[in-house]
């Protein structure tokens, strides 16, 4: 009696549900687009990402400077032992100091690494899209052979010892631009840039971020 019931129990609450999704129709649609929905953004996320990663590094802003550095290498002692001039009764005498004075123009490039641009950074429902950039970085600092310019030189310089100065001038350089606020500068301007780029692709409402 009681597999009777339960049986009939499941066949009214069948039908019920037959009536129930005749008179909405929708519903069975709305339940795939669901997930179809979510399929899509994923995809379009990907696709998005994809697209950003080609553009790979995105310079937005280039400095020029110049700037100036020296280097003084005290001279050493004539004499190899300390206690030789005592001895003597002479003067520690040394060699003459060394002097280089460089003059570097050159280039530095600030931008974002969209490389670095992971799925994780990009967030898309229906028509909006939201994308956190990498922070801005220094992407390349140019400095050409003949844009040294000796100002000073007294004593004979290595070559080692001239690239060395060179590297110092170099870091100076990215220094005085950092100083300048190019960072700051190149990532207001990649969002800007990227904002106008995926613009293009269809979305309604874009929102670029940067990294914290």
């Amino acid at each position: 009696m009681r597999k009777r019931l339960t049986k009939f129990v499941l066949i009214i609450l069948l039908l019920l549900a037959a009536i129930w999704l005749y008179k909405h129709p929708d519903w069975l649609s709305s339940f795939k687009n669901l997930f179809s929905s979510k399929h899509l953004e994923i995809e379009n996320t990907a696709i998005i990402v994809k697209e950003i990663n080609a553009l790979a590094q995105l310079v937005t802003i280039t400095s020029y400077n110049e700037v100036v550095i020296e280097e003084i290498i005290n001279g050493a002692p004539i004499f190899n032992n300390p206690a030789i001039p005592t001895i003597l009764s002479v003067p520690n005498l040394r060699y003459g100091d060394r002097k280089l004075v460089l003059i570097g123009k050159g280039r530095v490039l600030a931008g974002i690494d969209l490389t670095k641009l992971t799925h994780k950074e990009v967030f898309i429902k229906d028509d909006s899209i939201s994308v956190t950039l990498p922070k801005a970085q220094i992407l390349q600092t140019i400095i050409n052979p003949s844009d040294y310019d000796t100002f000073e030189e007294t004593g004979n310089w290595s070559d080692e010892e001239t690239r060395a100065v060179k590297v110092k001038l170099r870091d100076k350089l990215i220094n005085t631009v950092l100083k300048e606020h190019i960072l700051e500068k190149a990532e207001a301007k990649a969002k800007l840039v990227m904002e106008s780029f995926i613009g293009t692709v269809g979305f309604k409402k874009v929102t670029v971020l940067s990294a914290p």
